[in-house]
């Protein structure tokens, strides 16, 4: 009798179920007709995975509780309700020198310290150093001082919003036992924070992009793929497929959604948002991808762009470094487009 192979290996075993799991709604699209289609089914889909969104918006009840005069705009705390019982504290910065109405960026945050590191406040020289300049991530500021306005809320579990010391990690799993994901939670979120963009009147609501680094990537691919508001978008230092990113690599909880393979893999999910504009930003030595994959995985949306016509409206600026936010091309992107 042949004796039983053993295999302590948990990854490889999660590694075997998905080469058996063929995503339903993979994109193979070969006419625009069936790109509609696939794009409505998809969307639809991952709606109801993220947990669904409430139906009914909602009043925004929104307040000014500060304003700051800093040296090229004017940096307003404010607040606002995305549910009843839910308030999303913000940062809004509007250029000095503007014009009517004005062109606008959702500015998301990955992990870290939540929208005061997009806005670049620290504490003191060495907070800057920490947490700001390795990442690049004050690129709140930087659109600002280049004459956008830009609003950069905390997402649940971040900055003002950990509160009973509740983390990413708690909030996942607590969310979880009451059939909630982390990832719908914050993308409704950041849905009405676009809904208070459209209200200020200092705002364009016809001209409004979004942009975010690391979790804030993640933030920004999901928000745009269901959000037809956001007219452009960078999603930067997150692309790659699911397997590349969350299977063979570990990462926090809040990048999870159950069961999403057996749907959609991230380009999948990523290809929602065309045939608006898309810049995806890779550093070539982030360790949290393989450069090879992430490739790969861009050929597919340039395959959905193609068959749209609009193969110019994509980009990938894949540069020389780590996990951080680059800049390189995103600034002259959001230029053209918005």
């Amino acid at each position: 009798m042949e004796k039983t192979a053993r295999n302590y290996s948990t990854l490889s075993y999660l590694l075997k179920e998905r080469a058996h799991v063929g995503p339903a709604f993979a994109f193979r699209a070969g006419d625009e007709e069936e790109w509609r289609e696939w794009k409505e089914a998809l969307r639809a889909r991952l709606i109801s995975l993220l947990g669904g969104f409430p139906e009914e918006r909602a009043p925004l009840d929104a307040e000014v509780l500060e304003t700051v005069e800093e040296d090229s705009y004017v940096r307003e705390k404010v607040v606002y309700q995305s549910e009843s019982e839910v308030s999303v504290p913000a940062y809004l910065l509007i250029p000095r020198e503007r014009r009517g109405r004005s062109r606008a960026l959702l500015c998301l945050h990955g992990h870290g310290r939540g929208k005061d590191d997009v806005v670049g406040l620290a504490a003191n020289l060495v907070q800057r150093q920490q947490a700001i300049r390795p990442l690049n991530y004050d690129y709140g500021a930087q659109f600002a001082r280049r004459g956008y306005v830009v609003l950069a809320p905390d997402a649940r579990a971040f900055g003002e919003r950990v509160k009973d010391g509740m983390n990413c990690t708690w909030a996942f799993t607590s969310a979880l036992l009451l059939g909630k994901v982390m990832v719908g939670l914050r993308v409704w979120d950041a849905i009405r924070s676009i809904d208070y963009l459209q209200s200020r009147p200092e705002v364009d609501g016809e001209r409004i992009g979004c942009v975010g680094l690391s979790w804030g990537g993640t933030h920004t691919a999901y928000t745009s793929a269901v959000d037809e508001r956001v007219k452009a978008a960078v999603i930067s230092g997150y692309f790659s497929s699911f397997q590349d990113m969350l299977i063979e690599r570990g990462c926090c909880p809040c990048q999870y959604i159950p069961g999403i393979l057996r749907y959609a893999d991230f380009p999948d999910i990523v290809a929602l948002i065309a045939p608006r504009p898309l810049l995806i930003e890779n550093g070539a030595r982030d360790p949290l991808y393989t450069v090879e994959v992430v490739k790969q995985e861009y050929r597919r949306l340039e395959s959905v762009y193609g068959l749209l016509g609009v193969p110019e409206r994509l980009d990938l600026d894949l540069f020389d470094g780590g996990h951080m936010f680059s800049g390189r091309k995103a600034f002259a992107w959001f230029d053209r487009w918005l």
